[in-house]
């Protein structure tokens, strides 16, 4: 091949120029922005893994009827790369589905291989199914369409699979939450999106065949809890996140006790409510800040610069240390939305800059913030936006790093080890705990 991306692969380059950053969070991170792609002889070995299950937000860059005819429900949930011409270690990786993707996964000399602009880069392992996986309910609902397993490692439970910011206009400009639950039921039926609530007694049913599983690399590590914002009444019941998801909570301590921790993500709480959620049993409360420079808060999360507003919701995330600990305060910063056009930063340097200030900020309050790569998905305010540049994603995953390292914290509750360099951590949805070691 004679072309400079067949000859000089991103990985190759990007590691002379970052020298002290390994190939793994460089490809780890190229994937998240760029997404991948499936031939049909990779789908065709998808065939009985763990596919795609998730559901909360599509998290990929094409379209349901984008990708060919059920390819957003059989492409595997999250894959693992390794070895290949760098000898890399094993690093886990969410899927990104987008058809225009350089990077593809095939079969080449019978191995799963990724490939960019058609030269090997790395090896590839697809996720095999954990034992719970097709049980169903007596009304036909499969046991994973309640609570999926990411990353072999995470039980992610979204109880309220809307957001009311959405009605009202105020949804986050990234995210694609009420408009991917619409899409999915187009896409597949009732049978996999079956309410936007979930039954508390399949839930804890679930969680208890979890909790059986016989091998360990598919171990339950941690429960995490989510849903969209809540606003006004929910069903009649509660119009609050708190008092909607500690029902949840409650049973599933009583089925299956304390030993798995509970993350718990809502909207910022009063701290009366993060104390209940921890007398309850959760862990860890994030309340997912998004961005940190604060005009772009007010821009990219209209509703809860709303209800909440930028100041409040620092300080609570900052007095929420106290009573959760060190470790276990984690807000989601969405990283590279701080360079969305036109209200971003225009250079790399200033977004990082500003990256910088709020891990900063927020670490030396023992708040530990935790990055997931902007996925620029097809139902966002911010739909179309071209990728992220690649070295804001490395930069702000260093300036992470090293913040951390520098106020000495705990890895951030509940998702599992980090900072021990390629091959450690098991999070997908960042290079930042792959670095260290």
């Amino acid at each position: 091949m004679t072309t400079t991306a067949a000859t000089n692969p991103t990985v190759e380059r990007y590691a002379k120029l970052y020298p002290g950053v390994p190939y793994e969070v460089i490809l780890k991170e190229d994937l998240l922005r760029l997404g991948l792609r499936f031939t049909p002889a990779a789908m065709e070995a998808a065939v009985g893994c763990r596919t795609q299950a998730y559901y909360l937000f599509s998290y990929n860059i094409s379209g349901h009827g984008d990708l060919g005819e059920g390819v957003s429900t059989a492409a595997p949930e999250d894959i693992t790369f390794h070895g290949g011409p760098y000898g890399m270690k094993r690093t886990w990786v969410r899927v990104v589905l987008n058809r225009d993707s350089p990077y593809v996964v095939d079969v080449v000399d019978g191995a799963l291989t990724i490939l960019e602009h058609g030269v090997p880069v790395a090896g590839v392992a697809y996720p095999s199914k954990p034992a719970y996986y097709g049980r169903t309910f007596a009304d036909g609902i499969r046991y994973e369409q309640v609570i999926p397993l990411l990353y072999n490692s995470y039980a992610f439970i979204t109880t309220f699979r809307a957001c009311h910011y959405w009605g009202d206009k105020e949804e986050c400009r990234f995210c694609d939450i009420n408009y991917n639950l619409r899409e999915l039921r187009k896409v597949t039926g009732d049978h996999v999106t079956p309410d936007a609530i979930k039954d508390v007694g399949k839930l804890v049913e679930v969680l208890a065949a979890m909790t059986e599983e016989p091998d360990p690399a598919k171990r339950m590590l941690t429960i995490i809890m989510t849903g969209g914002s809540i606003i006004r009444p929910v069903r009649g019941g509660p119009d609050n996140a708190t008092d909607f998801n500690l029902p949840y909570i409650e049973a599933i301590r009583t089925r299956i006790g304390r030993r798995v921790p509970i993350v718990m993500i809502t909207e910022s709480q009063p701290m009366e409510n993060i104390r209940r959620f921890r007398d309850a049993g959760v862990t860890s409360h994030n309340a997912n800040l998004e961005v940190w420079d604060k005009r772009l808060f007010q821009i990219f999360a209209p509703g809860k610069e709303k209800y909440i507003g930028y100041d409040l919701w620092v300080r609570r995330l900052v007095e929420a240390v106290d009573i959760m600990g060190e470790g276990g305060v984690s807000p989601n910063m969405v990283s590279g939305v701080e360079m969305a056009q036109p209200w971003g930063f225009g250079t790399v340097k200033e977004a990082v800059a500003s990256a910088r200030e709020g891990f900063e900020y927020l670490m030396s309050h023992g708040v530990i913030p935790h990055l997931d790569t902007w996925c620029v998905e097809p139902g966002t305010a911010l739909a179309g936006h071209p990728p992220i540049p690649l070295d804001f994603l490395i930069q702000a995953d260093l300036a992470w790093y090293e913040t951390w390292r520098k106020y000495k914290l705990p890895p951030f509750a509940g998702y599992g080890p980090m900072g021990g360099g390629p091959g450690v951590a098991v999070y997908g949805n960042t290079g930042s705990v792959d670095l260290g070691g």
